[in-house]
């Protein structure tokens, strides 16, 4: 297996993988190393059945449950079909992490690309990391110790009348996260904010609080923290949940695109230290 970086801060294309054929424990402890490094990795024309992708995600750690809103690959109800065009125009062009207003944010997330538009429907992930180190020493002080209320954010648009939105705030409610966070493997700091689902910062007035988020979006905007992937059928990319936003660009309308992925809640190898280490 060979790694080779997309850019200094984020992103490795792994060469040397068949997916196409099942994969040892050796072959996903390989991937998961370079997760840890790159954050976010690229296998390129797979060919991988939805049956693969769904054996290479269970290695990885506990799936995440049938998703109640998006439609599923026939016979795999775990692995989530997100299909956009003009009629069904993409929510999700903006930077987020993922789902960081539930209890447990989830680990990782495994997208295959089916379908992509001849021009358009790229990916960009950016680093956490380097958003982190990037701060001012002073700015890294004055955040230390303080925390962030996430909670459905942009997905209040996916519930269009006052009662289901009632009902989504009542069954999600928020999670409140620090500013700072360490992340449970690496050890690495990085900068735990995403202007999709943080909502305001505990401690704050309303004013200071709006301001700090408008400093701190524009702080992770910055195309040195970034990479960007131009998707081919087939291709796969996996991505450190914990460390990384990322934004898919919603530029191909009205061209369709179709894309399968599944969520991982939980870290299987960070959860076998955990025990070991106890």
């Amino acid at each position: 297996m060979k790694a080779q970086r997309i850019t200094p801060a984020i992103g490795a294309v792994i060469e040397g993988i068949d997916l196409s054929q099942p994969v040892t424990g050796a072959v996903t402890d390989a991937l998961y190393a370079a997760l840890l490094e790159h954050q976010v990795i690229f296998l390129r024309d797979t060919g991988i059945s939805p049956e693969a992708h769904l054996a290479l995600a269970e290695s990885f750690g506990e799936l995440d449950a049938p998703h109640p809103h998006y439609p599923h690959v026939e016979g795999f109800d775990r692995i989530v079909k997100l299909e956009n065009d003009s009629s069904a125009p993409p929510d999700t062009n903006c930077w987020h992490t993922d789902l960081t207003f539930r209890q447990v944010q989830p680990f990782a997330s495994l997208l295959v690309a089916r379908v992509v538009p001849k021009v358009g429907g790229d990916t960009m992930w950016s680093s956490c990391y380097a958003a982190y180190d990037r701060l001012p020493d002073g700015m890294k002080a004055d955040l230390e110790g303080l925390e962030a209320v996430h909670d459905l954010g942009d997905f209040r648009n996916s519930f269009p009348t006052k009662e289901q939105l009632d009902e989504a705030v009542g069954r999600f409610g928020h999670m409140v996260r620090p500013l700072i966070g360490t992340h449970e493997v690496t050890g690495a700091k990085f900068l735990n904010f995403n202007e999709a689902f943080v909502t305001h910062i505990l401690g704050l007035t309303a004013k200071d609080s709006h301001a700090l988020m408008t400093w701190l979006a524009g702080h992770m905007n910055t195309p040195e923290d970034q990479m960007r992937w131009r998707w081919a059928a087939g291709d796969l990319a996996i991505w450190d949940n914990r460390c990384t936003m990322h934004y898919a660009v919603a530029d191909y309308l009205p061209a369709y695109r179709c894309m399968n992925r599944i969520t991982v809640v939980k870290d299987r190898r960070a959860a076998d230290r955990l025990k070991e280490a106890s």
